[in-house]
């Protein structure tokens, strides 16, 4: 089979006159074509390739969405591609992963309308991550940040397992399968918030999707970005892990991890965001740039200075300057209850991405795997301060029967579980009375080798408590 060759949005808008004429967005008149198998419904919205539609198929009676291409040849050979790597993506599934194609939009039907406007028919969905955080504004609760970015990361482990790289990842091409929400109090702020009525996701917009084989050139959104990307490097699937990172941070925070317009500044506030530093070996290999654009994108001179010992901090103009020194690192934005989802963030937004995390073993993260809320018979994670197993001033477990320590490093974590209480026989009922911050200080005193920046997941009966 051959492979889909490499396509950018961003490159395919570069080749094209500047004077070119904007093609305007297509119809579908079905009151011209009584015959025509869907009837449209309503306006969803529009985009710089075109339009989509609400429309009932009138063969199955099931509502869907038909994205309608403006009449330019560029345009529609670019849909046609999209239309082309789905189906390929489809039949290149293994037969386990079919059923679980729900974390990817369906095409349903494609077809070359009156004047020249390709359209592709898709299942109906609900709204954008970005237009509901944009209405929201704020973050998501962290029961359903978990379970989207669970839902993510599956959906790119299995495009990646198969060859493929997404390249566009962001929140407006990150889709709510299902409308309808609830309000309720916000867990980690004042006032109220939008929660889903169900958090099932699906990935969309397939237009710059690649095979691993054809990944060159620049891609994605500049918010989003990764490092890899705005240095001019070579890249390959790991370009997505970075952009999930960014999702998922806005998940918690409801907004951008980086709003930038400049490729210095965004190197810059990565560092500042992830308190690292860029490797050698990418400062080095951007400095030999393989065309003029990505020469111009970059401040060599700024990037030579990194090569120094020590390495200088980026030059920037003044008001970038200020702009990134803004930027708080991600240790002081996630709250300290939440210490398993800066571990996942800090190993999605890794710089280097031979040592950023792949998309299916992410899914094995402690924050993926745990509760929220503190459910019986799991471990579990804290999202709001009330809820939170601090708080108690009366708190007496009973008896630990087994303890779990999980020891934190900088990319990775180990874990040493106990199947019996590892410590003194006599102190095993001695657990003080008071604050968990008391009471792992004590255990801390009984179980061997617990460093400070471990944490400790013990059984109290049928329950997991997290200190």
């Amino acid at each position: 089979m051959a492979r889909p060759r490499s396509r950018s949005r961003t490159r395919a808008r570069k080749r094209r006159k500047k004077d070119e004429e904007v093609p305007s967005h297509g119809e579908l008149r079905d009151s011209q074509r009584p015959h025509f198998r869907y009837r449209v419904k309503g306006h969803l919205g529009d985009g710089t390739f075109g339009r989509v539609l609400a429309a009932k198929d009138r063969e199955t009676g099931v509502r869907v969405a038909v994205k309608v291409i403006k009449a330019a040849e560029h345009l529609r050979e670019l849909a046609e591609e999209e239309a082309q790597v789905l189906r390929e993506i489809e039949a290149l599934a293994p037969a386990k992963l079919l059923g679980r194609s729900a974390l990817r939009v369906r095409l349903l039907d494609s077809f070359l309308e009156q004047e020249n406007h390709f359209c592709m028919v898709f299942e109906e969905l609900g709204v954008s991550l970005r237009d509901f955080l944009k209405r929201n504004g704020r973050g998501v609760f962290l029961a359903d940040a978990q379970e989207m970015a669970r839902q993510l990361l599956q959906g790119l482990a299995e495009l990646h397992h198969i060859g493929f790289i997404h390249t566009d990842l962001k929140c407006r091409n990150v889709m709510l399968r299902h409308g309808g929400h609830y309000v309720a109090p916000h867990p980690r702020e004042t006032g109220e918030s939008m929660r889903p009525h169900d958090c099932s996701i699906c990935l969309i917009d397939f237009g710059g999707c690649v095979h691993r084989d054809g990944a060159c050139g620049t891609a994605g959104t500049r918010q989003f970005r990764s490092p890899e990307l705005v240095l001019g490097l070579p890249w390959d699937e790991k370009v997505d892990v970075w952009a999930a990172g960014c999702i998922i941070y806005m998940l918690y925070f409801g907004r951008r991890a980086f709003s930038v317009h400049e490729n210095m500044e965004h190197l810059a506030m990565m560092e500042r965001l992830t308190e690292s530093r860029l490797p050698l070996w990418m400062v080095q290999k951007a400095l030999a740039p393989e065309d003029e654009e990505e020469e111009a994108a970059l401040d060599l001179e700024a990037l030579q200075q990194r090569l120094g010992s020590p390495p200088a901090t980026l030059r920037l103009p003044e008001a970038a300057a200020t702009r990134a020194e803004a930027v708080r690192p991600l240790s002081q934005q996630v709250l300290l209850r939440h210490g398993s989802f800066l571990q996942l963030l800090q190993g999605l937004l890794a710089l280097d991405p031979t040592g950023r995390v792949a998309a299916a073993k992410a899914l094995s993260a402690p924050f993926l795997v745990q509760q929220v809320c503190g459910i019986t018979g799991a471990a579990s994670i804290q999202d709001s301060e009330e809820e939170s197993i601090d708080e108690p001033e009366e708190f007496i477990p009973p008896p630990p029967s087994m303890a779990l320590v999980v020891r934190q490093q900088r990319q990775s974590i180990s874990a040493e579980a106990y199947g019996e209480w590892p410590g003194p026989r006599n102190k095993q009922s001695q657990l003080p009375r008071g604050r968990a911050l008391d009471i792992r200080t004590f255990l801390g005193a009984q179980l061997p080798a617990l460093a400070s920046g471990d944490f400790v997941v013990y059984k109290c009966g049928d329950k997991y408590i997290l200190l």
